[in-house]
C-alpha cells in the first residue's frame, strides 16, 4: 500500500540518514521491520560502522547513475521484449544497482548500511573502499499532508521515536529546526528504548504498546486543542491548534514525564519477570 514515510538516523549530533519510502510506511509494515532490525544489539553496532560508508552524490553523480539505470532498464525490456509496465517493483535499475536510492528499500537501508562494515576488509582487499550513496529527504518531514510516517533512529540516546500526522513547531521538537520557521512538523506519537525493544518477545508487543502510547499523545493534543486558531492536519487528523508553543512545549513536557515515571514501573516489572523465568538476553 502507497504509505509515504521516512526513516531517519540521527547520530553524533546531527542528521545522518532521512530516507524517503513510498509503501507500507505504517508502524505494522516499515515499523515492524525496524523493531527487527533493532533487536538485534549487534545490528546497531554494524548500522554505527557502516554509517562511515555513506555519501550524499552531487547533482552530476545522480544525473549518472540514474543514465545508467535507464540503461539498465532498457537492456533488460531488450531482451525480455516486454514494455516496462511489466516489470516487478523490485526489478527495475534503481532496486538493483542503488537499491540505497530507491524509494521502494525504506527500512531496508538500515540493512544496507550495516552489511556495509561486514564487507569492508572484502572491499579493501579489492581496493575498493565501500561507498552508499543516499539522498537526505529530511524536509519531506515538514509535508505533513503526504509523509504520514516518520521513524527516527536516535544513535546517541539510543531510542526509536514514531511520528504521525503533523503538529506546530515547538520548543523541544525534534524537527524544530528542519524546514522553514512556520512549516509543520510529524507529530510525535510515541518513542522505545533499545533496552525496551531487546525484551520484546515479538512485533505484536511493539504494536500494542506503540498503539496505546499514541492514544495518550492523541489525548494530550486533545487537550491542547480547547483553544482556537487553525489546526494542522496530517495523516492522523486533526493536532495542536493555534496555542502559544510555551504552552505546547509545557504540555508535552509533563505528559513525557508522566509516561516516563509508568515505562519505568513497566520495565523494573519485565526485568523481574525476566529473572523468574530464567531467560538470559545474550549479552543484551
Amino acid at each position: 500500500m502507497g504509505t509515504r514515510h521516512l526513516i531517519c538516523i540521527f547520530w553524533k549530533g546531527k542528521w545522518y540518514l532521512a530516507q524517503y519510502g513510498q509503501f507500507d510506511g505504517y508502524p505494522e509494515g516499515q515499523g515492524v521491520k525496524i523493531i527487527n532490525f533493532l533487536s538485534v544489539a549487534r545490528n546497531v553496532e554494524n548500522l554505527k560502522a557502516g554509517l562511515e560508508h555513506i555519501y550524499e552524490p552531487t547533482s552530476e553523480e545522480l544525473d549518472a547513475i540514474w543514465e545508467e539505470c535507464e540503461a539498465w532498464d532498457a537492456n533488460r525490456r531488450a531482451q525480455q521484449q516486454q514494455p516496462s509496465s511489466i516489470f516487478e517493483r523490485n526489478m527495475y535499475g534503481i532496486n538493483q544497482l542503488y537499491p540505497s536510492l530507491a524509494r521502494d528499500t525504506s527500512a531496508g537501508i538500515l540493512g544496507i548500511i550495516a552489511r556495509a562494515a561486514q564487507t569492508e576488509e572484502e572491499d579493501r582487499a579489492e581496493k575498493k573502499p565501500k561507498k552508499i550513496p543516499v539522498h537526505l529527504e529530511l524536509e519531506f518531514a515538514n509535508d505533513t499532508l503526504f509523509c504520514e510516517w516518520v521513524y527516527v533512529i536516535d544513535l546517541d540516546k539510543e531510542v526509536l521515536e514514531v511520528y504521525g500526522g503533523g503538529e506546530r513547531k515547538h520548543d523541544g521538537h525534534r524537527f524544530k529546526d528542519v524546514g522553514p520557521e512556520d512549516a509543520a512538523v510529524p507529530a510525535f506519537l510515541c518513542s522505545f528504548a533499545f533496552s525496551e525493544i531487546y525484551l520484546m518477545k515479538s512485533p505484536e508487543e511493539f504494536l500494542e504498546k506503540a498503539q496505546v502510547l499514541a492514544a495518550k499523545r492523541a489525548q494530550t493534543r486533545a487537550t491542547v486543542a480547547g483553544a482556537s486558531g487553525p489546526t494542522v492536519t496530517g495523516a492522523s487528523g486533526p493536532t495542536v491548534t493555534g496555542v502559544s508553543e510555551e504552552d505546547v512545549a509545557e504540555l508535552y513536557k509533563e505528559n513525557e514525564a508522566g509516561d516516563k515515571e509508568e515505562e519505568e514501573g513497566e520495565g523494573e516489572d519485565e526485568e523481574e519477570k525476566v529473572i523468574s523465568e530464567g531467560r538470559v538476553q545474550d549479552g543484551r
